[in-house]
Protein backbone atom coordinates (compact mmCIF):
# COMPACT_ATOMS: atom_id res chain seq x y z
CA UNK A 1 0.00 0.00 0.00
CA UNK A 2 1.47 3.69 -0.71
CA UNK A 3 1.41 5.56 2.05
CA UNK A 4 -1.99 7.24 3.56
CA UNK A 5 -3.96 10.04 1.36
CA UNK A 6 -3.00 12.87 3.99
CA UNK A 7 -1.61 13.83 7.71
CA UNK A 8 -4.66 13.86 9.73
CA UNK A 9 -5.32 11.37 12.90
CA UNK A 10 -8.55 10.45 11.12
CA UNK A 11 -6.90 8.94 7.80
CA UNK A 12 -3.80 7.12 9.81
CA UNK A 13 -7.03 5.48 12.01
CA UNK A 14 -8.74 4.40 8.33
CA UNK A 15 -8.97 0.88 6.91
CA UNK A 16 -7.00 0.67 3.68
CA UNK A 17 -6.58 -3.19 2.90
CA UNK A 18 -10.01 -4.63 3.54
CA UNK A 19 -12.78 -3.05 1.12
CA UNK A 20 -16.66 -2.67 2.69
CA UNK A 21 -19.16 -5.31 1.65
CA UNK A 22 -20.03 -5.03 -1.96
CA UNK A 23 -23.82 -4.85 -1.55
CA UNK A 24 -22.92 -1.22 0.35
CA UNK A 25 -21.72 -0.04 -2.97
CA UNK A 26 -24.31 -1.93 -5.35
CA UNK A 27 -21.36 -4.39 -6.73
CA UNK A 28 -21.66 -7.54 -7.21
CA UNK A 29 -17.68 -8.59 -7.50
CA UNK A 30 -15.78 -8.13 -4.19
CA UNK A 31 -13.29 -6.80 -7.09
CA UNK A 32 -15.27 -4.02 -8.05
CA UNK A 33 -15.26 -2.98 -4.81
CA UNK A 34 -13.09 0.57 -4.23
CA UNK A 35 -14.22 1.82 -0.90
CA UNK A 36 -12.61 0.27 2.23
CA UNK A 37 -13.79 2.46 5.14
CA UNK A 38 -15.87 5.51 6.23
CA UNK A 39 -15.97 7.67 8.90
CA UNK A 40 -18.16 10.73 10.02
CA UNK A 41 -16.32 13.64 10.78
CA UNK A 42 -19.32 16.37 11.45
CA UNK A 43 -22.93 16.49 10.98
CA UNK A 44 -22.77 16.09 7.35
CA UNK A 45 -18.95 15.73 6.83
CA UNK A 46 -17.28 12.04 6.24
CA UNK A 47 -13.65 10.84 5.55
CA UNK A 48 -13.95 8.07 3.08
CA UNK A 49 -11.20 5.77 2.50
CA UNK A 50 -10.47 3.95 -1.13
CA UNK A 51 -7.93 1.22 -2.58
CA UNK A 52 -6.94 1.28 -6.10
CA UNK A 53 -5.95 -2.14 -7.35
CA UNK A 54 -5.58 -0.55 -11.26
CA UNK A 55 -5.50 2.63 -13.22
CA UNK A 56 -7.93 2.83 -15.47
CA UNK A 57 -12.05 2.06 -14.37
CA UNK A 58 -11.94 -0.94 -17.20
CA UNK A 59 -8.80 -2.41 -16.54
CA UNK A 60 -5.24 -1.21 -15.38
CA UNK A 61 -3.32 0.06 -18.01
CA UNK A 62 0.48 1.00 -16.09
CA UNK A 63 0.74 4.41 -17.29
CA UNK A 64 2.36 7.28 -15.74
CA UNK A 65 -0.83 8.84 -14.21
CA UNK A 66 -4.07 7.19 -13.27
CA UNK A 67 -7.64 7.74 -15.13
CA UNK A 68 -9.96 10.25 -13.52
CA UNK A 69 -12.92 7.83 -14.76
CA UNK A 70 -11.33 5.98 -11.73
CA UNK A 71 -12.36 8.95 -8.99
CA UNK A 72 -16.41 9.53 -10.41
CA UNK A 73 -16.58 5.52 -10.07
CA UNK A 74 -14.80 6.34 -6.26
CA UNK A 75 -17.37 9.14 -6.28
CA UNK A 76 -20.33 7.09 -7.02
CA UNK A 77 -20.04 4.60 -4.71
CA UNK A 78 -19.14 6.69 -2.17
CA UNK A 79 -22.57 8.10 -2.76
CA UNK A 80 -24.81 4.58 -2.16
CA UNK A 81 -22.12 3.92 0.94
CA UNK A 82 -22.88 6.86 3.08
CA UNK A 83 -26.74 6.89 2.32
CA UNK A 84 -27.10 3.22 3.29
CA UNK A 85 -24.60 3.63 6.15
CA UNK A 86 -25.25 6.86 7.84
CA UNK A 87 -28.31 8.71 5.81
CA UNK A 88 -30.95 6.04 6.83
CA UNK A 89 -31.47 4.80 3.15
CA UNK A 90 -32.76 1.77 3.28
CA UNK A 91 -31.18 -1.55 0.38
CA UNK A 92 -33.32 -2.32 -2.33
CA UNK A 93 -33.62 1.58 -3.34
CA UNK A 94 -32.85 2.61 -6.86
CA UNK A 95 -30.41 5.19 -6.89
CA UNK A 96 -30.39 7.75 -10.21
CA UNK A 97 -27.86 9.95 -11.19
CA UNK A 98 -27.98 13.41 -12.36
CA UNK A 99 -24.17 14.64 -12.45
CA UNK A 100 -21.03 14.32 -11.85
CA UNK A 101 -17.73 16.01 -12.33
CA UNK A 102 -13.89 15.08 -11.14
CA UNK A 103 -11.82 18.69 -11.62
CA UNK A 104 -8.23 18.01 -10.75
CA UNK A 105 -5.43 20.58 -10.00
CA UNK A 106 -2.70 17.93 -11.19
CA UNK A 107 -2.78 14.62 -12.55
CA UNK A 108 -3.48 11.25 -10.60
CA UNK A 109 -0.62 9.31 -9.20
CA UNK A 110 0.26 6.27 -10.99
CA UNK A 111 -1.18 2.95 -9.30
CA UNK A 112 2.02 1.11 -10.02
CA UNK A 113 2.77 -2.70 -9.52
CA UNK A 114 1.15 -2.05 -6.00
CA UNK A 115 -1.82 -0.30 -4.53
CA UNK A 116 -3.10 3.66 -4.50
CA UNK A 117 -4.78 5.16 -1.15
CA UNK A 118 -7.32 7.85 -2.07
CA UNK A 119 -9.43 9.44 0.39
CA UNK A 120 -12.29 11.54 0.00
CA UNK A 121 -12.94 14.50 2.76
CA UNK A 122 -16.62 14.99 1.60
CA UNK A 123 -19.69 17.38 2.10
CA UNK A 124 -22.97 15.95 2.11
CA UNK A 125 -25.64 18.52 1.22
CA UNK A 126 -29.22 17.52 2.05
CA UNK A 127 -32.65 18.53 0.61
CA UNK A 128 -34.39 20.72 3.37
CA UNK A 129 -36.44 19.43 5.70
CA UNK A 130 -40.03 18.11 4.48
CA UNK A 131 -38.72 17.49 1.13
CA UNK A 132 -41.39 15.12 -1.03
CA UNK A 133 -38.16 14.26 -2.92
CA UNK A 134 -34.41 13.17 -1.42
CA UNK A 135 -32.38 14.64 -3.51
CA UNK A 136 -28.83 14.67 -2.31
CA UNK A 137 -25.21 16.35 -3.52
CA UNK A 138 -21.84 15.50 -2.26
CA UNK A 139 -18.59 17.38 -3.02
CA UNK A 140 -14.97 15.85 -1.78
CA UNK A 141 -11.71 16.99 -1.61
CA UNK A 142 -9.71 14.49 -3.36
CA UNK A 143 -6.37 13.42 -1.48
CA UNK A 144 -3.58 11.57 -2.67
CA UNK A 145 -0.08 11.31 -0.70
CA UNK A 146 -0.66 14.18 1.16
CA UNK A 147 -1.94 16.43 -1.70
CA UNK A 148 -4.57 17.72 -2.49
CA UNK A 149 -5.46 17.27 -6.25
CA UNK A 150 -8.90 18.07 -7.06
CA UNK A 151 -12.31 17.82 -6.32
CA UNK A 152 -15.29 15.75 -6.83
CA UNK A 153 -18.65 16.22 -6.88
CA UNK A 154 -21.75 14.15 -7.38
CA UNK A 155 -25.79 14.62 -7.66
CA UNK A 156 -27.84 11.95 -6.90
CA UNK A 157 -31.46 10.95 -5.94
CA UNK A 158 -32.57 7.32 -3.87
CA UNK A 159 -35.68 6.44 -5.20
CA UNK A 160 -38.36 3.70 -4.13
CA UNK A 161 -38.82 1.03 -6.29
CA UNK A 162 -42.69 1.68 -7.14
CA UNK A 163 -41.70 5.54 -8.17
CA UNK A 164 -38.49 4.01 -10.14
CA UNK A 165 -40.41 2.00 -12.51
CA UNK A 166 -42.68 5.01 -13.31
CA UNK A 167 -40.20 6.80 -13.79
CA UNK A 168 -38.88 4.41 -16.24
CA UNK A 169 -42.13 3.48 -18.05
CA UNK A 170 -42.59 7.04 -18.41
CA UNK A 171 -39.34 7.76 -19.70
CA UNK A 172 -38.63 4.78 -22.30
CA UNK A 173 -40.39 2.33 -23.93
CA UNK A 174 -41.10 -1.26 -24.32
CA UNK A 175 -38.14 -3.51 -25.83
CA UNK A 176 -37.80 -3.77 -29.07
CA UNK A 177 -38.87 -7.59 -30.72
CA UNK A 178 -35.77 -7.09 -33.37
CA UNK A 179 -33.64 -4.64 -32.78
CA UNK A 180 -33.27 -2.12 -36.05
CA UNK A 181 -30.40 -2.40 -38.05
CA UNK A 182 -27.17 -0.40 -36.38
CA UNK A 183 -25.44 2.58 -38.33
CA UNK A 184 -22.36 2.22 -39.92
CA UNK A 185 -19.89 2.01 -37.47
CA UNK A 186 -15.84 1.64 -38.12
CA UNK A 187 -13.77 -0.09 -35.19
CA UNK A 188 -11.13 1.66 -33.15
CA UNK A 189 -8.09 0.68 -31.89
CA UNK A 190 -8.09 0.26 -28.28
CA UNK A 191 -5.36 2.70 -28.44
CA UNK A 192 -6.80 5.13 -30.12
CA UNK A 193 -9.49 5.32 -26.43
CA UNK A 194 -6.49 4.81 -23.86
CA UNK A 195 -6.94 1.42 -23.38
CA UNK A 196 -5.19 -2.03 -24.40
CA UNK A 197 -8.15 -4.46 -24.37
CA UNK A 198 -10.50 -4.52 -27.21
CA UNK A 199 -13.62 -5.16 -25.23
CA UNK A 200 -12.94 -2.34 -23.23
CA UNK A 201 -13.14 0.13 -26.41
CA UNK A 202 -17.05 1.71 -26.01
CA UNK A 203 -16.58 3.83 -28.77
CA UNK A 204 -16.91 3.01 -32.93
CA UNK A 205 -16.50 5.79 -35.46
CA UNK A 206 -18.75 6.47 -38.32
CA UNK A 207 -17.50 6.49 -41.61
CA UNK A 208 -19.83 8.79 -43.07
CA UNK A 209 -19.81 11.78 -40.89
CA UNK A 210 -16.98 13.12 -39.15
CA UNK A 211 -16.86 13.74 -35.01
CA UNK A 212 -19.73 11.21 -34.44
CA UNK A 213 -19.00 7.89 -32.57
CA UNK A 214 -21.50 5.17 -31.66
CA UNK A 215 -21.41 3.56 -28.21
CA UNK A 216 -20.70 0.11 -28.14
CA UNK A 217 -21.77 -2.04 -25.57
CA UNK A 218 -20.76 -5.46 -23.94
CA UNK A 219 -23.21 -6.68 -21.84
CA UNK A 220 -20.85 -9.65 -20.94
CA UNK A 221 -18.40 -6.66 -19.27
CA UNK A 222 -17.75 -7.85 -16.42
CA UNK A 223 -16.80 -3.56 -14.69
CA UNK A 224 -19.95 -2.24 -16.68
CA UNK A 225 -22.12 -4.57 -16.18
CA UNK A 226 -21.23 -6.13 -13.20
CA UNK A 227 -25.01 -6.85 -12.26
CA UNK A 228 -27.66 -6.66 -14.12
CA UNK A 229 -28.89 -3.42 -15.46
CA UNK A 230 -32.29 -2.12 -17.61
CA UNK A 231 -30.17 1.12 -19.03
CA UNK A 232 -27.04 2.04 -20.03
CA UNK A 233 -24.84 2.49 -16.91
CA UNK A 234 -23.88 6.27 -16.46
CA UNK A 235 -20.37 5.31 -15.58
CA UNK A 236 -20.44 3.50 -18.78
CA UNK A 237 -21.13 6.99 -20.84
CA UNK A 238 -18.72 8.60 -18.43
CA UNK A 239 -16.07 6.45 -20.00
CA UNK A 240 -17.38 7.16 -23.41
CA UNK A 241 -17.33 10.48 -22.88
CA UNK A 242 -13.93 10.28 -22.00
CA UNK A 243 -12.52 8.11 -24.67
CA UNK A 244 -14.61 10.41 -27.55
CA UNK A 245 -12.75 13.61 -26.13
CA UNK A 246 -9.33 11.04 -26.28
CA UNK A 247 -9.88 11.03 -29.95
CA UNK A 248 -11.58 14.36 -30.42
CA UNK A 249 -8.43 15.88 -29.39
CA UNK A 250 -5.95 13.67 -31.10
CA UNK A 251 -7.63 14.37 -34.13
CA UNK A 252 -7.69 18.26 -33.28
CA UNK A 253 -4.06 17.80 -32.37
CA UNK A 254 -4.73 19.71 -28.89
CA UNK A 255 -1.09 18.64 -27.69
CA UNK A 256 -3.03 17.38 -24.54
CA UNK A 257 -1.78 14.86 -22.01
CA UNK A 258 -5.01 13.98 -20.17
CA UNK A 259 -7.84 14.99 -18.97
CA UNK A 260 -8.39 17.59 -16.05
CA UNK A 261 -12.03 18.12 -15.98
CA UNK A 262 -14.89 15.88 -16.79
CA UNK A 263 -18.37 17.02 -15.78
CA UNK A 264 -21.67 15.20 -16.76
CA UNK A 265 -24.63 15.80 -16.69
CA UNK A 266 -27.07 12.80 -17.44
CA UNK A 267 -30.95 14.49 -18.69
CA UNK A 268 -32.69 10.73 -19.71
CA UNK A 269 -32.32 7.00 -19.71
CA UNK A 270 -30.96 5.30 -22.30
CA UNK A 271 -32.14 1.94 -23.49
CA UNK A 272 -29.75 -1.09 -24.27
CA UNK A 273 -31.50 -1.80 -27.44
CA UNK A 274 -30.89 1.52 -29.47
CA UNK A 275 -27.92 3.08 -30.81
CA UNK A 276 -26.64 5.99 -29.11
CA UNK A 277 -24.62 8.64 -30.75
CA UNK A 278 -21.56 10.22 -29.63
CA UNK A 279 -20.15 13.64 -30.58
CA UNK A 280 -17.76 16.68 -29.81
CA UNK A 281 -17.16 20.37 -30.43
CA UNK A 282 -14.41 22.00 -29.22
CA UNK A 283 -15.26 24.77 -27.40
CA UNK A 284 -11.76 25.94 -26.05
CA UNK A 285 -7.90 24.97 -26.48
CA UNK A 286 -7.95 21.56 -25.33
CA UNK A 287 -11.69 21.86 -23.97
CA UNK A 288 -14.90 19.38 -25.74
CA UNK A 289 -18.48 19.74 -24.90
CA UNK A 290 -19.87 16.04 -25.81
CA UNK A 291 -23.02 14.76 -26.24
CA UNK A 292 -25.18 11.63 -26.33
CA UNK A 293 -28.31 10.97 -27.46
CA UNK A 294 -30.74 8.59 -28.93
CA UNK A 295 -32.56 9.43 -31.41
CA UNK A 296 -34.04 12.92 -31.27
CA UNK A 297 -33.71 12.24 -26.91
CA UNK A 298 -29.92 13.98 -25.35
CA UNK A 299 -29.45 11.05 -22.74
CA UNK A 300 -26.34 13.20 -21.20
CA UNK A 301 -23.75 16.09 -22.10
CA UNK A 302 -20.30 16.47 -20.76
CA UNK A 303 -17.38 18.78 -20.59
CA UNK A 304 -14.14 17.64 -20.90
CA UNK A 305 -10.46 19.31 -20.54
CA UNK A 306 -7.21 18.76 -21.35
CA UNK A 307 -4.02 19.98 -20.54
CA UNK A 308 -0.36 18.92 -21.20
CA UNK A 309 1.05 21.13 -18.68
CA UNK A 310 2.05 20.32 -15.01
CA UNK A 311 0.01 22.03 -12.21
CA UNK A 312 1.80 23.17 -9.15
CA UNK A 313 1.15 20.15 -6.31
CA UNK A 314 -0.48 20.90 -2.94
CA UNK A 315 1.24 19.73 -0.38
CA UNK A 316 -0.91 18.86 3.37
CA UNK A 317 2.18 17.76 5.21
CA UNK A 318 4.97 15.88 5.80
CA UNK A 319 4.92 12.10 4.40
CA UNK A 320 4.17 9.43 7.05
Amino acid sequence: MTGRPGPEQHWKAMEFERRVPRESVHKAADAEVLLTDAQRLGADRFAVAARWDRDHYLAHYGGRAADPVMLAETTRQTAIHLSHRFLDVPYGMPFVLSEASVDLSETVPPVGSGHLAVGLDVSCHRPAEGARRLRLELTADVLVRHRLIGRTRLCWEPMEPGRYAMLRRRGGREPLVAPPAGPPRLPLSPATVGQRAERDVLIAADPTRAGIWWLRLDLDHPVLFDHEADHVPGMALIEAFRQAGHVAAADRRAGASGVTLLGVKFTAFGELDAPVAITAEATGPGVFTLRAHQGERELAHATVRFDAAEPARTLLGTAC
